[in-house]
């Protein structure tokens, strides 16, 4: 008989809990004074009753699956991890200052310990951590930090205390275990047999709930080995911290996380219809990874709104204007905010996708569209205002992507011209004779040693030899497909201009120049010669052409 994916989670985490509630009740519980065994059995009952109703209860609202979900937020289940974070930061606080901590190394230890816990427990409230570019490298260097110093700690301690250092680590390996480890491996199959990666939330927030436990367990048999006799003020204040921090998680939604937490984000005001909203998006990871902040109603705590509501993400290539690549997904209620006015606010997020295929140095528009599902039909939702560019009135330019080239370029010193924003036009061929009124065909090298910063036109002179006579032809070195905004360092590529010649052009020869200028003010980049000069009115010359 086939085991359901749920089951075999079930399964795994019950044995988990019963195999760490055996090993508790052998060998740290009984070393911790009254109080604190009886807060850590009250602790570990309360994180059994959430695991088993998630578990085994199946939710008839939409309310009660958000309030008991393991992977939601400011649920039942967030909150009390959040304490219990808080309980540990709280007690390594107190053993820092109590009398027995002993030397002062001892009590920094504690102190960072504390603090360490601290952040972790408003973070798992906050989610201060998704919005943070790289954020399981934080974690992991903190961890890290962590568990060098408790190991510092145990190799000059006493032998009876080291249990408690290697019950301090053990809890965050499981808790590292559930929070990174299922977090970035689901795909691998060994991963997916257990649980079918349908199920890794329940075993990862499982796992990170019982690495806490551990944790707490741990720091309060610190806290009984060194100050074994605490006063009353301190045992109630310690049992306070729940009621405490509870209130302080109430208080902390007046805080608006989009303009706090947000590193990098940028904010919106783009309106949709049926009252949905753009707040802010945030594109990461060289632009491929993107968050969206949404809200779909003033009111709308339950997120109903958002039901057959969903957005796509398509790379628009700014040439052609055609997409080259897109990617759909329903919006989701898995994580709010309340904005400043107290306005529900979802994060989205979604991967643009595969760019392999892509080709290289083109400017691609990353163009957001909001559409609600209806039956079999897709409605794009027009947007009615927007502080941001559009395409139409129901694409909006989230921002632009180039695809590096593979090969860098290659610094030349035979190059005809170097400006001084660190652009070097390579080489220039074109031919000899030309005729009015045909296409004159001429190809520019071009290098950056710097990004580009701004808009910048090309202009191509033809001066007559003979006659006070000239003609000219302007755009973009690399044409509309890269803008030198978006040049990059290490760039090298190269353009054919396909010049239409007037047909009333003089016959003659001409000599032929180019150079750049800002699209701004109109005035020319500075640029020097392969030997070093300044080139004079900033003009590079090209060289001489014959009009037939």
């Amino acid at each position: 008989m086939e085991i359901s994916a749920k089951a075999l989670s079930g399964a795994i985490v019950i044995s988990l809990y019963f195999c760490v509630g055996l090993f508790a009740i052998r060998r740290p519980l009984p070393r911790l004074s009254p109080s604190f065994r009886r807060l850590a059995w009250l602790l570990l009952a309360a994180q059994a009753t959430v695991i088993g109703i998630t578990f085994f209860v199946v939710p008839s609202t939409s309310f009660q699956e958000w309030l008991w979900n393991l992977d939601n937020e400011w649920n039942i289940p967030a909150t009390l991890a959040s304490i219990q974070l808080a309980l540990v930061g709280v007690i390594a606080l107190f053993t820092a200052v109590s009398g027995g901590a002993g030397p002062l190394r001892n009590r920094l230890y504690f102190a960072g310990v504390g603090l360490v816990f601290l952040y972790l427990a408003f973070d798992e409230y906050a989610l201060i951590h998704e919005y943070i570019t790289h954020w399981s490298r934080l974690y992991v260097e903190l961890g890290a930090a962590v568990v060098l110093a408790t190991l510092a700690m145990a190799s000059t301690s006493p032998k009876g205390r080291i249990m408690w250092y290697a019950l301090l680590v053990s809890g965050l390996a499981l808790s590292a275990s559930g929070g990174i480890l299922f977090e970035f491996r689901c795909a691998d199959p060994v991963f997916a047999a257990i649980g079918n990666c349908a199920q890794k939330h329940l075993l990862e927030e499982s796992l990170e709930f019982l690495g806490i436990w551990l944790a707490l367990a741990a720091m309060m048999g610190c806290f009984t080995e060194f100050s074994p006799m605490p006063g009353v003020v301190m045992r109630r204040a310690i049992y306070a911290v729940p009621a405490l921090w509870l209130l302080l998680l109430v208080l902390s939604p007046a805080i608006s996380p989009i303009d706090v937490f947000n590193v990098g984000a940028k904010t919106a005001a783009v309106e949709y219809e049926a009252d949905v909203r753009l707040h802010g998006y945030l594109l990461e990871k060289n632009q491929r990874h993107l968050h969206l902040f949404i809200s779909a109603g003033r009111w709308d705590y339950f997120g109903q709104g958002l039901a057959g509501l969903g957005y796509s993400i398509q790379l628009v290539d700014q040439a052609s204007g055609s997409s080259v690549l897109g990617r759909d997904a329903y919006t989701h209620r898995r994580f709010f905010q309340l904005a400043p006015d107290y306005v529900p606010v979802y994060r989205q997020w979604l991967d643009i996708g595969a760019t392999r295929e892509l080709p290289p140095n083109r400017a691609y528009w990353i163009v957001l569209s909001l559409w609600r599902a209806d039956g079999d039909d897709y409605q794009r939702q027009r947007i009615l205002t927007s502080d941001r560019q559009l395409l139409n009135d129901s694409q909006l330019v989230l921002g632009e992507l180039v695809l590096r080239a593979k090969t860098p370029a290659v610094q030349r010193s035979d190059s005809l011209a170097a400006f001084d924003n660190g652009f070097a036009l390579d080489a220039a061929e074109m031919p000899a004779r030309a005729r009015a009124g045909e296409t004159l065909a001429i190809k520019f090298s071009w290098r950056a040693e710097e990004a580009g910063v701004e808009e910048l036109t090309q202009f191509l002179h033809l001066n007559h030899v003979e006659r006070d006579e000239w003609w000219a032809h302007d755009q973009p070195p690399l044409g509309r497909r890269l803008p030198t905004r978006l040049w990059y360092s290490g760039l090298a590529d190269s353009e054919t201009w396909l010049v239409p010649l007037p047909p009333d052009l003089r016959t003659g020869r001409y000599r032929v120049s180019t150079g750049l200028y800002r699209a701004r003010d109109q005035a020319r980049l500075p640029a020097a010669g392969a030997d070093g000069n300044a080139l004079p009115d900033a003009r590079v010359m090209l060289g001489e052409l014959v009009i037939e």
